[in-house]
């Protein structure tokens, strides 16, 4: 009886229940076509139909989670004849970014323009700001520069070189002021965004020192809390390539090895006696 009961018990754990249900947006009421249905921790899923309409097999008591792009991804349990409510996700839409003119929403801007917050900036291991840029800005290359503390930063080009006469050196503007000096002189924690501008329409307020490009850095302004300090350190090494040769340390042995080469040449070069050899260099 007990070895019934047992596998009885694991037969109901184990058993698959079928559930449907149908994806519907928020913002328009209309159903949601071609959403992702997945089931917590598994691989087993599907997507919803032309009406939003789907069927899965899940276990009972199975979580589901319901995501599709441009709305927030929602997670609950599986019940039969579900109806899911998916709200838009404006966040990405609505994120602040700092434009040639002031602020403006990523949703109402149409020019082109990278932006890498604090966040992303923490992420990278870098001497100066304009490494950290490379590989998270589309289009920007940095060439000529090195990893040392405090060097500068190299040749920046935006979407190529833009002259072959004048300057190729995008514009860098510091909480609204032109900014001259390296990039390596801010610290990387002190930066709170950075905005590149590559077309002409955004960059078109600077004129013709925009034409490589505008490169906004806002830094980071203290705010009335409780005194925070963070403490982070780097450290690095380099090493030569082809090491140090053997060098003479004492005088003797540089004027031993320097009458050698002259006896080597003379015993094997010129086929001289040991006795000739030893007195070539002074007799000859």
């Amino acid at each position: 009886m007990f070895i019934a009961s047992l596998f009885l018990s694991l037969g109901v754990a184990l058993a698959q229940t079928q559930i449907s249900g149908t994806v519907f947006s928020s913002e328009d009421g209309q159903p949601v076509i071609g959403a992702s249905i997945l089931v917590v921790g598994t691989q087993n899923g599907t997507v919803t139909d032309m009406d939003g309409n789907f069927t899965l097999s899940v276990k009972s008591g199975a979580k589901i989670t319901i995501s599709y792009v441009g709305l927030k991804t929602k997670t609950i349990e599986a019940k039969p004849n579900m109806k899911i409510m998916l709200d838009p996700d404006g966040k990405a839409l609505d994120e602040v970014m700092v434009v040639a003119f002031g602020t403006q929403t990523k949703s109402s801007f149409a020019g082109s323009a990278a932006v890498v917050n604090a966040g992303e900036l923490d992420k990278k291991i870098a001497t100066n700001v304009a490494d950290a840029l490379v590989g998270s800005v589309p289009g920007l290359q940095l060439t000529g520069g090195s990893g040392a503390p405090g060097a500068s930063e190299g040749n920046i080009h935006i979407r190529g070189i833009s002259s072959l006469y004048a300057s190729t050196q995008p514009l860098i503007i510091v909480d609204g002021a032109p900014y001259t000096a390296s990039l390596s002189n801010i610290p990387q924690n002190d930066i709170e965004s950075v905005t590149v501008l590559k077309d002409a329409s955004s960059a078109a307020l600077y004129g013709a020192r925009g034409a490589a490009g505008v490169i906004l850095i806002t830094t980071k302004k203290g705010t009335s809390q409780k005194a925070n300090i963070n403490v982070e350190a780097k450290w690095g090494g380099t090493s030569r390539s082809v090491q140090d040769y053997d060098t003479f340390t004492d005088p003797g042995a540089f004027m031993e090895a320097y009458y050698s080469q002259f006896f080597n040449y003379a015993f094997y070069k010129q086929g001289m006696s040991r006795e000739q050899a030893n007195i070539w260099p002074t007799s000859g």
